[in-house]
């Protein structure tokens, strides 16, 4: 077993013992009488979730709010078992808390790997030698480092635990940029390259708006994926482009406009170092800037 692996099984284990024990010493009052530790929206859910059992709309529930398809999947051991009263009782109070677990230990699982894999890269293009691989092994491991930003979390933890389905609305962001994250340009299979694009536009497309059905807030990172589509959809057909200002189109990919802009007069040379640096104090090189990109992402042609 692997390290991520095995971290990945000590946050869930972790996430459903922290589930099934502090509603039993909170909410029953075994240990602190008046102090909750279900979060109210999970009252919400699983009332939602008993309307939908029973053929009704989930909005009926005064304050629910969210998307339909929560309140149908929590639905679901009702529907199959409606008449075993155990099975009603487990589900109304564990069901959506274990998926939230579980959800939320598969985005810490993520990081961690895209994590390991990054750091994987890094340290063959620097070759690294075998005196910094003994400094590694007396300090703390990498992958435990890692493991320390989300499934050792006592944020996280606490936040799906309770029955928050926030988890949830995380993991789907996190699942449309995995479907991008490990795009590499080939020169040699440009064919194969071009269609693994569109493949992929179209995986991450469809969790993007299921993310955003989820919750809003996921509209953000539209930009940014149709920038790195874009970019890697144009960087197999075209070439560095000449320093020269009129020797430059408006067709180029974000890289080339910026280097386009560095050479010419947006982005000035800095006086320490000497290489371009961005206009932060100049606006009206910042507005010529933001021109450029706004024409690249939405009034240039592109293949995809």
């Amino acid at each position: 077993m692997n390290a991520p692996t095995r971290h990945f099984l000590i946050g869930l284990a972790i996430r459903l013992l922290l589930t099934f024990l502090l509603p039993i010493l909170l909410d029953d009052g075994l240990l602190l009488r008046g102090v909750r530790y279900t979060d109210i929206d999970y009252d919400v859910f699983t009332d939602a979730a008993e309307h939908v059992a029973h053929g009704r709309s989930p909005y009926e529930r005064h304050t629910y709010r969210y998307t339909p398809f929560l309140a149908g999947f929590l639905a679901l051991p009702q529907r199959y078992h409606g008449n075993s009263l155990s099975i009603r009782v487990w589900s109304r109070k564990y069901f959506g808390k274990i998926f939230f677990s579980i959800a939320d230990a598969i985005c810490g699982y993520i990081i961690v790997m895209l994590r390991r894999k990054k750091r994987s890269i890094r340290d063959k293009q620097q070759n690294l030698t075998d005196a910094r691989g003994k400094s590694n092994r007396q300090t703390l491991s990498p992958d435990f480092v890692d493991a320390l930003w989300w499934l050792y979390n006592p944020l996280p933890i606490n936040i799906c635990t309770r029955g928050s389905a926030e988890s949830l609305v995380v993991l789907l962001p996190v699942l449309g940029t995995v479907a991008i994250a490990e795009m590499r340009p080939s020169e040699s299979q440009e064919r194969k390259w071009s269609s693994d694009i569109i493949v992929r536009a179209c995986l991450a497309g469809i969790l993007h708006g299921i993310g955003i059905h989820a919750k809003l807030y996921p509209l953000i990172y539209t930009v940014s994926f149709m920038a790195y589509f874009s970019h890697q959809q144009q960087s197999i057909s075209t070439t560095r482009v000449n320093s020269n200002c009129f020797q430059t189109g408006w067709t180029h990919v974000l890289s080339e406009q910026m280097e386009f802009l560095g050479n010419c007069f947006c982005c000035g040379p800095s006086k320490s170092t000497g290489s371009n640096t961005f206009p932060w104090r100049h606006p009206l090189r910042i507005f010529i800037l933001s021109i450029l990109w706004v024409q690249r992402l939405f009034l240039t042609t592109s293949s995809m």
